[in-house]
């Protein structure tokens, strides 16, 4: 096996608050197509297998697109791609609500959507990774930008619907053009202080501190089979995660008579307790082991599930909603590096298979969730739900950590099997 000696990635904390500011404005268009359908429903008469099939569309070309993307990451760069897919996403949700009347017109504006989330994740994760590190903690305030995005779409929707009906979601298109330029300020100032370093390095090779060991980077194959297990897990995640975003305000709705307004508060509390799970995640699996934190996250969302399908009043429906946002992503960070361990030659496709086709595999679900719900009611779709989060609990015990090359004391994250 070969080594060659090279530098740690630069850090840099101004890209990686301005990239979890759009990862939020991203993940906004993903909120607002959930935080949408009980207006569709409610104002254009739409059925749920209807909606399920509008999830359907923000996902479905996304599952091909998103790993596609990662590839072109990993061979061109293609950093830009971020900054356009966070644009096309706001495009897309934009024009939906004027198209209302015409089904088939939505259904592709919220495609262009989905692409445009797709063609975002892959190189804006990639750009994290290397601002940040590689480390779990920084991984997990990238991604909860994201959190953060989806928790205030419900309200965005409420308000520009409740203001201007569905011809308002024109103005949803304001956070793409906003985060957009800051991502674009950002990427000029960094580049701006990288070039004095460059200068200043030419001139002066740096120094390394007393009695440092030189960095080496050892090249690991690329274990597709845990890759693949870990894709398994993830997609019981995806349909949970999809799954309870367009169901569970038409849940309470139409199980206990909330308002769309008062439904909307599961919406908005299951992303912001979702952000509150993503930072612990982080934290504790850098700490107790990535894997710990995977297996408790996935038995606490089981039991918060079960919450909802019991819960007594809509109250219940969204504290419970709250208890699961937490619970499924309190593995989401440490989901990601650990694809990144099984994959360390392709970052990019690690990220847009792990952050992409595991999301759209819920989409490609969630019409058959619409079709359950339509026959047998929508109680049971979260008792399916119940079931695949309890399968993926299952199948993350076929996983196993990677240990990094030249670390003689491995952290727990690091310690188990060999690369």
């Amino acid at each position: 096996m070969r080594t060659t000696a090279t530098a740690s990635p630069p850090r840099s904390r101004t890209t990686l608050w301005a990239l979890t500011a759009t990862h939020a404005g991203n993940d906004f268009f993903t909120g607002a197509v959930a935080a949408l359908l009980p207006f569709f429903v409610l104002y254009a008469g739409y059925s749920y297998a209807a909606v399920a099939g509008i999830t359907l569309a923000a996902t479905a070309l996304s599952s091909i697109a998103q790993p596609a993307f990662g590839y072109l990451g990993d061979r061109f760069g293609l950093r830009w791609m971020s900054l356009a897919g966070l644009l096309v996403a706001g495009a897309g949700v934009a024009v939906s609500g004027l198209l209302a009347d015409w089904y088939p017109a939505v259904w592709a504006a919220i495609a262009l959507s989905g692409i445009g989330v797709a063609a975002y994740h892959p190189a804006a994760t990639m750009e994290a990774r290397t601002a940040g590190g590689g480390t779990s903690g920084a991984m997990s305030l990238f991604s909860v930008g994201g959190n953060v995005g989806v928790a205030l779409a419900p309200a965005a929707v409420v308000l520009v619907v409740g203001w201007f009906g569905l011809s308002g979601t024109a103005l949803l298109a304001a956070p793409a053009v906003v985060l957009g330029a800051v991502y674009v300020l950002a990427a000029r100032r960094a580049a701006r202080s990288v070039e004095p370093c460059a200068a200043a390095s030419e001139r002066t090779p740096a120094a390394a501190p007393p009695h440092a060991e030189p960095v080496v980077a050892v090249r690991e194959r690329d274990d597709w089979r845990s890759f693949g297990w870990l894709t398994a897990v993830l997609a019981m995640w995806s349909v949970a995660y999809v799954g309870t975003s367009a169901f569970v305000a038409l849940y309470a709705i139409d199980r206990f008579g909330a308002t769309p307004e008062f439904a909307s508060l599961a919406l908005s509390l299951f992303p912001a307790a979702g952000a509150v799970g993503t930072l612990l995640g982080g934290w504790l699996a850098d700490r107790i082991g990535r894997l710990h934190v995977v297996r408790g996250g996935y038995l606490l969302a089981v039991l918060s599930i079960l919450g909802i399908i019991l819960a007594p009043g809509a109250e219940a429906v969204v504290v419970a909603t709250a208890a699961l946002g937490f619970s499924l992503f309190l593995p989401f960070a440490p989901q990601i590096t650990l694809s990144h361990t099984y994959l360390p030659n392709r970052i990019g496709v690690a990220s847009g298979l792990t952050l992409g086709l595991t999301l759209s595999l819920g989409g490609l679900a969630t019409p058959l969730l619409g079709a359950l719900a339509d026959a047998s009611g929508l109680q049971s779709v979260f008792v399916a739900m119940a079931c695949l989060v309890a399968a993926g609990l299952a199948l993350s015990f076929t996983l196993g950590e990677r240990r990094r090359p030249g670390a003689p004391n491995p952290a727990p994250e690091d310690a188990a099997i060999p690369a």
